[in-house]
């Protein structure tokens, strides 16, 4: 028999038994919704912790041991020496310098175009580091240079990327005044300050010049509580106001692959420098914890199949244990017993390619219904994704392959025991 003929065959019988066919169909489809819904779930969720939580696998943030002994270890001082004995160690690929300013600086008005957003009368201390322009050079483009303005012009600075959710859904409710206008593209805005003042009192520098930063990108590599300047920019200041060098707060080291990572990591603490992993450690434990809890969705979903393999199993088995006439026929007229297994086979194919491509429609459904439910529920808050969940193209396919693979598993016994039928004992 041709195969065009087995599904002919395989689709007469299975609509002979339309109810048999409907709670296996049911059954498969269960197994791929609770895929589509589950894994979709864990990969939004795993999406929304990496925008809340960004981390570079490949930075070291190095900074200055915890105890000095006058460098008698080798560590000590941060300064231009450790950063070049940084960056000779194997597998690193690039040693970018960190510096606080020293210089209190001040902002007394909004950018224009801003000012709704801004509390009346307020005046804001903003900390500033100085970070080497490589650093962040994939995060700003040529419309404003990050480089020193030496020879005056607006300082050119660069924001952590996530400093303006923060301020859209937690700062601005907080203070009362309106968030960011939908659409704003910040590159460009710029701001007055006042270099050398302090809202501390007394603690103002005798001289206070005005100035003005320009916003010159966004970046995830920018500490979020802090504006980053050029490096050039600090020293500049340091020496306007004669200030010592401080040496570096922090140092961050590019490992050539995420697999150098740990021994640079262990020969920067050999050296006797400290390395900072804070953000790095809870970036890794929310990642930890979004990775466990989608595979045991994951499981959750391939048991629900297990249990309709064996669901299809039983049915499949019923449905041999009522036909058996009607197979030793099918023998009788030339079937092979291979040709007979086919069928069975094809059944439980059907169906389940059936059950699984709705099921796969119904995790979306229900996706769609439980982002409309907690987008009510939940307040707004920093981070908060458009949808919690993410449906790659191979979602839907996996779901439909894993009902038709336990149907098909399930079938097999029903189907070797259809295939052992025989034909000349049944019509006897």
């Amino acid at each position: 028999m041709r195969w065009r003929a087995l599904l002919a065959v395989a689709i007469g019988n299975l609509r002979s038994t339309p109810g048999a066919a409907l709670v296996d169909a049911t059954a498969a489809a269960v197994g791929a919704a609770a895929l589509v819904l589950f894994v979709g779930l864990g990969l939004g969720i795993g999406d929304a912790a990496r925008r809340m939580f960004p981390a570079d696998d490949r930075l070291v943030d190095v900074g200055p041991p915890a105890v000095s002994l006058g460098g008698l270890l080798g560590g000590g001082r941060l300064d231009e020496g450790a950063r070049a004995r940084l960056a000779a160690l194997p597998g690193v690929a690039a040693a970018w310098p960190r510096m606080n300013l020293q210089v209190p600086v001040a902002a007394p008005e909004p950018p224009r175009g801003l000012e709704s957003a801004w509390p009346p009368g307020m005046t804001l201390q903003i900390p500033v580091v100085g970070i080497d322009p490589d650093m962040v050079a994939r995060d700003v483009g040529r419309r404003v240079p990050f480089a020193d303005p030496q020879g005056g012009g607006p300082i050119p600075i660069v924001l952590s990327r996530r400093l303006l959710e923060i301020y859209d859904k937690t700062i601005a409710p907080t203070w009362g005044v309106p968030g960011l206008p939908p659409g704003l593209d910040p590159v460009g805005l710029e701001m007055p300050v006042d270099l050398g003042r302090s809202i501390v009192p007394g603690r103002s520098e005798a001289r206070v010049v005005a100035a003005r930063i320009r916003l010159a990108g966004l970046s995830d590599r920018v500490p979020l509580y802090a504006v980053a300047v050029p490096l050039d920019t600090v020293r500049r200041l340091h020496a306007l106001y004669r200030r010592r060098d401080p040496g570096y707060g922090l140092v961050t080291l590019l490992a050539a692959t995420p697999a150098d990572v740990p021994a640079i990591a262990a020969a920067v603490r050999r050296m006797g420098f400290s390395v900072d992993e804070s953000v790095r450690a809870t970036a890794e434990r929310v990642g930890t914890v979004v990775t466990i809890t989608t595979g045991a969705l994951a499981g959750l979903a391939v048991l629900l199949g297990a249990l309709a393999a064996l669901a299809i199993a039983r049915s499949r088995a019923a449905s041999v244990a009522v036909r058996w006439r009607e197979i030793a026929l099918l023998q009788a007229l030339g079937a092979t017993t291979g040709e007979v297994r086919a069928v069975v086979l094809l059944e439980a194919l059907l169906v389940s390619s059936a059950g699984g491509v709705a099921g796969a429609g119904v995790g979306r459904a229900l996706a769609v219904a439980g982002d409309l439910a907690w987008k009510r529920a939940l307040p707004d808050f920093p981070f908060r994704p458009d949808t919690f969940f993410q449906f790659p193209a191979w979602l839907p396919a996996a779901a439909v392959a894993l009902a038709a693979g336990s149907a098909l598993l399930g079938a097999l016994a029903p189907a070797q025991a259809a295939a052992r039928i025989d034909p000349a004992r049944s019509l006897s």
